[in-house]
C-alpha cells in the first residue's frame, strides 16, 4: 500500500507521513513548493513531487486535509480513479487504533503542550507515538512511531476532526471564537467542546477560562484561580519556576504565564498516568520547545530575532508577554503578518500588542482565501493606527526586511509573528543588519565637585576599559573638582553640542552635585536618555534621613537616628538630642555623602563635637545613627520594571569601621557572597526590592543593610550610583552572579533607553 499525501509539506501531514514511514509503509506526496520538511522526508524514504499535476504514481490511498480545495488536480484525479480517500484526521484516527490516545485541544497552546507531554513520556522510557504541530527542537521532528501504549496528538478543533477519536487522557487549554467560518456559531463550537469532554476518560482543563467553565466539564481544573490544581509561578533567568497542587519549585525552560498553565496541565496529567515525578521534572527542565513557538532564530551585533506562529490576538498577546519576561526592558519590534481574510474579519487585533514597543505590520497572508469586500491590509492598518498611533508602522511584504533593518539598533529584539511566510524574514533581517552594524553614541560623565571626586574617576576608568567599542562610540565628559565643564563654570557651547550628539549618557558621579540628581535634571532638560535614578530619586536616596523615613513608612526596619543642620547645631544641642533619642555608640556622618567619607564612630559625649565638625566640613546636614551590632550585607540591584538582585555581598572587615582606605586603598577589604540562610536571603532581597521601589529607583542601586546577631535586617542607606572601582561591591557582586562588567554596561544602556521610551 502506498499513501499519497496532497500537501505533504504541511506540518500536520508530514508528521503522519513520518509515522507511516517508520512503520514500514510506502509514502509519496506532492506540494506546491520545496521546503526543508520535504527534503527531510526524502531522506527518510518518501517520494516527493513539486506541483499538483494529477500524477499519483503508485498511490493506493490518497490523504488530504481540510485546506485542500475540491478542484485540486490531484484530488480530482484520485476521485476519477476511484482511489480510497482519507482525510488527515481519519488517518490519524487509524494510526491511533490499539493505543491510548492522549489528546491536546483548545484554541491556543496545543503544539507546545502536546510536545511537552510527549517529551515527558519519552524521557520516562514509555516510548509513545506522537504527532505535534511543530518541530520538536530536541528531536528535530514532528512525528514519531513509538512502541509504547500512549499516542500523543493535537486534536484539531478547526474542522471538527477533534471529535473523531475519544481520548484516554486529554488536556483542554482554552476556548475562544476561531474558525467560525466552519462552526457557524459560538453555540456550535461550545457544543462540540462539550462533546469532546463527554467522550474523554480523563480531562485536565483550564479553570481560568470562563467559557470552558460554563460547560461544567468533568475532570480536573487547573489554573491560577480557584482550581483543583492551583498554579503559582515566577519567571526565572532560564524560564520559570512554578508550584501546582502541592508540588513545589517545578522548573520549566519556557517563558510566559500561559506556559505555566501548559506546564501545570502536563504535570497533572502525567502524575495521573503514574509517571514518576522525578522523570517529569527532568523532562521539564530539558524541554527546549518547538519550532515557531518563540523560536530563537539568531543574533547579530546585539540584535536578537525570534519567530512565532501566533496569528490569533490571544496567541500574539501571550507570546509578546512571554518574550517581554525573557528580554525584560529591551526594545521589542513585533513584525506582524495578518493571516487569512476571515480571521481579520472575525477578530480584533487592537489590544494584543501591549508588550511590543514597535509594531511593524505587513500585507495580509491570504493562505489561499479569496479577498473579502471591506477587509484589506489598508483597512486593518487604519483601524490599528487609531489605537496604536506612531507605535505602528507598515511595510509591504516585498519591502518588509529592508524596512525593519533601517529601524534596528543594538539591543533591539525582533519577533516575527504569523502563520504565513513572515517566518522567512528573520534570516535576511539579521544578514542585512549585520552588514549595516550601527552604533550608539554613549557619553560618560564623571568627576565633579563632590568630595568623592577621586572615586568617580576610578569608577569611570572601569567603564572606559570595559564598554564594548564594537557597539558604542564613546565620548568622555570630565568635570573638574570645582564642577567646571572644561573651560569654565558654565556649560560651554561646544560641550553642550557634544552632549546633544550623544544617544545616551552614563553619569558616573558619587556624592553631591552628581549622584544627587543635579546632572540627571540637566539630562532631562536636554532630553538625553541616561542611566540610573532620575533627579527625584537621586535626591531622595542621597539624603540619608529622607531614605530612612521612607523605610519607616514602608515598614522596613532602620536604626534610630537624628538629623541636624548647620544653622541649628551646637555641641550641647547635638549631645542632648543624641542622648534623648539614641544610645551610644553612634555613627555621625554627612547626610549626602558615601564612601565612608566624613564618618566617625562616637562612643560617648566627648567625641560628639569633633565628629560633628568633620561632618559639617563636608556637608551642611549631618545624621547620627544608633549602631547596630552585627554584619553589613549589601544588595546590588538592576532594573526598571524587571528588578534583579545579585547575590548578597558582604565585606570582610578587619575592624568595626570600613574606612575609605579599606574600600579603595592598596589593602582593600575582600568582597564575598554573604553567608545567609535561605530564609535570610529571601527576606533581604524582598526588603531591598521594596526599598528600591519605594525610593523610585531606576536602572541600578546598591542598598546596604545591617544584619544583627538575632538575624534581623536593618536598612542603612541607598547608593543610587554605587562605586565601580576594582574593589567595589556592586560589580563584584554581579560578577559572582554571572554578569560581567561589559554586560552591566549594556544593561545600563538598555535600561536608560527603556525609561526614556516610557516617559
Amino acid at each position: 500500500m502506498t499513501h499519497h499525501f496532497i500537501g505533504l509539506g504541511g506540518i500536520g501531514m508530514s508528521a503522519l507521513a513520518r509515522i507511516l514511514l517508520q512503520r514500514g509503509k510506502r509514502v509519496q506526496g506532492s506540494d506546491i513548493r520545496e521546503s526543508a520538511l520535504l527534503e527531510e522526508l526524502r531522506r527518510e524514504g518518501a517520494s516527493v513531487r513539486i506541483g499538483h499535476n494529477g500524477d499519483l504514481g503508485t498511490a493506493t490511498t490518497v490523504v488530504f486535509s481540510t485546506d485542500i480545495k475540491a478542484e485540486n488536480v490531484d484530488l480530482s484525479k484520485a476521485k476519477e480513479m476511484k482511489l480510497p480517500l482519507m482525510h488527515r484526521s481519519d488517518l490519524l484516527h487509524a494510526l491511533m487504533q490499539g493505543t491510548k490516545p492522549l489528546l491536546v485541544t483548545g484554541t491556543h497552546g496545543k503544539t507546545t503542550t502536546s510536545a511537552l507531554l510527549a517529551s515527558v513520556l519519552v524521557d520516562a522510557g514509555l516510548d509513545p507515538s506522537f504527532v505535534v504541530g511543530g518541530i520538536h527542537q530536541k528531536w528535530k521532528t514532528n512525528g514519531r512511531a513509538g512502541t509504547g501504549e500512549f499516542f500523543v496528538a493535537e486534536a484539531d478543533e478547526s474542522d471538527g476532526s477533534f471529535l473523531k477519536t475519544p481520548a484516554f487522557g486529554a488536556i483542554v487549554t482554552n476556548l475562544e471564537n476561531d474558525h467560525l467560518d466552519f462552526w457557524g456559531s459560538e453555540k456550535n463550537l461550545d457544543d462540540a467542546f462539550g462533546k469532546f469532554f463527554a467522550q474523554a476518560q480523563t480531562v485536565f482543563w483550564c479553570g481560568d477560562d470562563a467559557r470552558l467553565k460554563k460547560l461544567k466539564p468533568k475532570g480536573f481544573s487547573y489554573g491560577f484561580g480557584d482550581c483543583d490544581w492551583k498554579v503559582r509561578f515566577e519567571p526565572t533567568e532560564k524560564g520559570m519556576r512554578f508550584d501546582v497542587n502541592g508540588y513545589k519549585d517545578i522548573e520549566l525552560s519556557l517563558f510566559g504565564r500561559h506556559n505555566a498553565l501548559n506546564g501545570a496541565a502536563v504535570f497533572g496529567l502525567c502524575i495521573h498516568l503514574g509517571v514518576p515525578e522525578t522523570a517529569i521534572r527532568k523532562a521539564f527542565l530539558e524541554f527546549a520547545g518547538t519550532g515557531r513557538r518563540l523560536e530563537f532564530k539568531g543574533s547579530a551585533h546585539a540584535v536578537e530575532v525570534y519567530d512565532d506562529y501566533g496569528h490569533h490576538p490571544t496567541e500574539i498577546a501571550a507570546t509578546l508577554k512571554a518574550l517581554r519576561d525573557k528580554v525584560r526592558e529591551k526594545r521589542i519590534l513585533a513584525v506582524f503578518q495578518p493571516h487569512r481574510y476571515t480571521r481579520v474579519r472575525d477578530v480584533s487585533f487592537l489590544d494584543c500588542f501591549k508588550d511590543a514597543d514597535v509594531v511593524v505590520m505587513t500585507d495580509i497572508y491570504s493562505a489561499g482565501e479569496a479577498p473579502i469586500e471591506g477587509i484589506s491590509s489598508a483597512t486593518l492598518y487604519a483601524q490599528m493606527r487609531k489605537k496604536l498611533g506612531a507605535k505602528l508602522q507598515f511595510f509591504s511584504r516585498v519591502h518588509l526586511e529592508a524596512g525593519v533593518v533601517e529601524m534596528l539598533r543594538p539591543h533591539d529584539v525582533v519577533l516575527t509573528l504569523g502563520a504565513g511566510d513572515v517566518t522567512k524574514a528573520g534570516e535576511p533581517i539579521l544578514k542585512s543588519y549585520k552588514e549595516k552594524a550601527p552604533k550608539w553614541t554613549v557619553g560618560l560623565l564623571f568627576g565633579g565637585a563632590s568630595s568623592e571626586h577621586a572615586v568617580s574617576l576610578m569608577s569611570a576608568e572601569t567603564f572606559i576599559e570595559t564598554i564594548d567599542r564594537s557597539l558604542y562610540d564613546v565620548k568622555l565628559f570630565k568635570l573638574t573638582k570645582t564642577g567646571d565643564w572644561r573651560d569654565g563654570p558654565k556649560l560651554p557651547i561646544d560641550v553642550l553640542q557634544d552632549l546633544l550628539k550623544c544617544d545616551v549618557v552614563i553619569p558616573i558621579f558619587h556624592g553631591q552635585q552628581g549622584e544627587d540628581g543635579m546632572i540627571q535634571g540637566l539630562m532631562d532638560t536636554l532630553q538625553i536618555p541616561y542611566a540610573g535614578c532620575d533627579y527625584r530619586s537621586g535626591a531622595l536616596c542621597m539624603q540619608k534621613s529622607w531614605t530612612k523615613q521612607i523605610a519607616m513608612a514602608a515598614g522596613v526596619p532602620t536604626p534610630r537616628f537624628i538629623e541636624m543642620n548647620r544653622t541649628e547645631y551646637s555641641p550641647e544641642s547635638l549631645v542632648q538630642r543624641i542622648e534623648e533619642t539614641l544610645e551610644y555608640p553612634v555613627w555621625i556622618k554627612p547626610v549626602h555623602l558615601g564612601s565612608s567619607i566624613g564618618v566617625t564612630r562616637v562612643v560617648n559625649r566627648e567625641g560628639v563635637a569633633e565628629a560633628a565638625e568633620l561632618a559639617f566640613s563636608l556637608d551642611d546636614v549631618l545624621i547620627a545613627d544608633e549602631e547596630i551590632e552585627g554584619r553589613e550585607v549589601e544588595f546590588s540591584l538592576l532594573g526598571n520594571d524587571y528588578v534583579r538582585v545579585a547575590p548578597p555581598a558582604e565585606i570582610v572587615k578587619p575592624d568595626v569601621f570600613h574606612s575609605y582606605d579599606k574600600k579603595y586603598g592598596a589593602g582593600a577589604s575582600d568582597i564575598i557572597v554573604a553567608k545567609l540562610t535561605e530564609t535570610q536571603k529571601k527576606l533581604g532581597i524582598e526588603l531591598a526590592k521594596e526599598m528600591y521601589k519605594r525610593a523610585g529607583c531606576k536602572g541600578l542601586a546598591r542598598i546596604d543593610f545591617f544584619l544583627d546577631k538575632e538575624g534581623h535586617f536593618w536598612m542603612n542607606e541607598i547608593n543610587p550610583m554605587p562605586g565601580f572601582t576594582k574593589t567595589s561591591a556592586f560589580p563584584l557582586a554581579w560578577k559572582m552572579g554571572g554578569l560581567s562588567m561589559k554586560e552591566i554596561c549594556d544593561e545600563l544602556i538598555i535600561l536608560a533607553f527603556h525609561r526614556s521610551r516610557n516617559k
